[in-house]
């Protein structure tokens, strides 16, 4: 008796994934704003960003005043490579739904893409005055908008307490931060060695 309820348990989970995993056309509307979110959240983790922009679109039709979506679609079209568009919702994100320290910060990103450094870094500051937890992620792109800027010592300085904030166990970041550490201090010796 206890097999069959377990059986009957998973066939009814299963019916609900799959139901779930179904890709709501195009212009459906019926589907909750919250709801496309959610499910556009699981596609970007998945790797299928063509269906979850697909519903971000959507959700802006349905709701175009909230900054959510537009967060959302902004880092979208920065990892497909369109900075434009990414630069336009991520504003547009700000606008609609006040300063956010993610949002500045994946937009300081952008302008770092588009050779903005100068502007990076503003963003970038106004991401560290809402004082976000972690910290890290923030120091490490206020050190790259630095580092574009020329200013060496106060990328180094920037980097290294981010290094310094990011825990151990995050073996990628601090690798990243490593490696950016030696490239500010490569660049550093090429100007005392007159490259620059």
């Amino acid at each position: 008796m206890v097999k069959i309820a377990r059986a009957m348990g998973l066939m009814a989970l299963s019916v609900t994934l799959l139901s779930c995993a179904s890709h709501p056309r195009r212009g459906e509307l019926r589907m909750p704003y919250d709801d496309r979110l959610r499910l556009a959240s699981i596609y970007i983790q998945s790797g299928q960003s063509e269906r979850a922009e697909g519903l971000l679109r959507d959700a802006l039709a349905q709701e175009e005043g909230r900054p959510e979506a537009h967060a959302m679609l902004g880092e979208v079209l920065f990892l497909k490579g369109d900075l434009e568009g990414s630069s336009r919702h991520l504003y547009r994100a700000l606008q609609v739904g006040g300063d956010d320290a993610v949002v500045l910060n994946n937009l300081a990103w952008v302008e770092l893409g588009r050779s903005k450094a100068g502007k990076a870094l503003e963003l970038t500051d106004r991401a560290i005055s809402l004082q976000p937890v972690p910290l890290y992620p923030y120091l490490d792109t206020r050190s790259r908008a630095l580092l574009e800027l020329n200013r060496y010592e106060e990328a180094l300085v920037e980097a290294r307490a981010a290094l310094n904030l990011t825990p151990q166990h995050d073996t990628s970041m601090r690798g990243h931060l490593r490696q950016l550490i030696g490239e500010i201090e490569g660049r550093m010796r090429g100007i005392e060695g007159g490259f620059y």
